[in-house]
């Protein structure tokens, strides 16, 4: 693991703010390479295209795997939240919760164990 910092630290110059150029998910990258080629004096060849096009990517899809980790957590914790308050407040059972949450009975058993845990 690498802290890269940021612009308002002591150390960012050099390789750690060229990395955090190459890995940021918010510039864009022309921005990039205009960076790479003026402040680290990189000639922006055909082959060093291609590469700052990976790490662009790569960095965007970082992003977005995590973003998605993060709504289906949520979720999970919504629907718990939702069958845990309609059998509290509602008296229902958890089977008649997850009915009426439409929950498809390919995921009650998981929502069952989560219930469990909690």
């Amino acid at each position: 693991m690498l802290c890269l910092g940021g612009p308002e630290g002591k150390n960012y110059d050099g390789v750690l703010r060229m990395l955090d150029v190459l890995l940021s998910h918010e510039i864009g990258e022309a921005e990039e390479r205009k960076i790479l080629q003026n402040d680290y004096e990189i000639q922006m060849t055909q082959t060093m295209n291609e590469e700052v096009s990976v790490m662009c990517n790569l960095s965007k899809g970082v992003m977005e795997k995590g973003m998605a980790k993060g709504q289906a957590e949520g979720l999970t914790e919504g629907i718990l939240s939702a069958l845990t308050k309609l059998v509290k407040n509602m008296g229902m059972s958890v089977e008649q919760a997850m009915t009426v949450l439409e929950i498809p009975d390919a995921e009650r058993q998981n929502c069952r164990d989560l219930l469990e845990k909690q």
